[in-house]
């Protein structure tokens, strides 16, 4: 699953943070790695990958960047990468990741 959400527009991350946390507590998704993309850090002022991961309620469930098995864990992989779609920048390293988790 990727999640895109725009870190410029920091009034709706509430109503962001409520519709991504429906999908996580989605009982079909449980295995399903979620890779939240921080789309817009190409502008000024947006938010930084920790404000992001806070306002999204992520501060302590992510699962790391690098090569994490997670086979044994039975632990969901999730992930939040920043990126900018217009400068084509950053989402690459975020597929990457999520491409260790595919069957």
């Amino acid at each position: 699953m990727v999640y895109l959400v725009d870190a410029y527009d920091k009034e709706r991350f509430a109503e962001s943070k409520k519709e991504l946390h429906a999908l996580l507590l989605d009982d079909s998704l449980t295995t399903v790695p979620f890779l939240i993309l921080g789309n817009k850090i190409d502008i000024p002022y947006t938010a930084s990958e920790e404000e992001l991961r806070y306002h999204m309620g992520l501060s302590n469930f992510t699962t790391g960047k690098g090569k994490v098995s997670l086979r044994e864990s039975n632990i969901r992989p999730l992930e939040v990468f920043m990126c900018s779609i217009v400068r084509k920048m950053g989402y690459g390293d975020g597929f990457k990741w999520m491409s260790q988790y595919m069957k």
